[in-house]
């Protein structure tokens, strides 16, 4: 056994999955940390914390869809696609961040930056590999 508690083990076999709950975790701590002012925080942070809970859940809608049908391919492109989509949301919104003129530590944003790349990378090439499954 490694040690390691359950609750911090991959629960899905997709890296796109553990790269989407990392995302919404960092999102999250930075959004309710003092790294964003109060007055700021229902501004930024419902919507910031939303879009990344609407990530994670178009993930594992587009799981949802066994791609034996044109439609449930069609479904699981779909929804992967709203997923990339949040990721540009996202980014979108630390934008917004930095103009604004908050006390926001780049260095936080960037390691975000980094990881929405990571995933918009990821989920394309999810989407591309989706094919339809079975007989035609």
């Amino acid at each position: 056994m490694s040690g390691v508690p359950v609750r911090f083990r991959n629960i899905s076999q997709f890296e796109f999955y553990n790269t989407a709950i990392d995302i919404r975790v960092r999102i999250t701590r930075l959004v309710t940390s003092s790294a964003v002012p109060k007055s700021y925080r229902f501004t930024f942070a419902v919507p910031m914390a939303q879009t990344a809970r609407s990530m994670v859940y178009n993930i594992v809608t587009a799981d949802a869809f066994y791609p034996n049908s044109e439609d449930a391919v069609t479904l699981r492109k779909r929804h992967l696609t709203l997923a990339i989509a949040d990721c540009e949301q996202l980014y979108q919104d630390m934008q917004c961040l930095l103009a604004m003129g908050l006390p926001v530590p780049v260095s936080r944003l960037d390691e975000i930056s980094e990881a929405l790349d990571r995933e918009i990378e990821l989920l394309k090439g999810a989407r591309k590999g989706v094919k339809l499954i079975g007989k035609r």
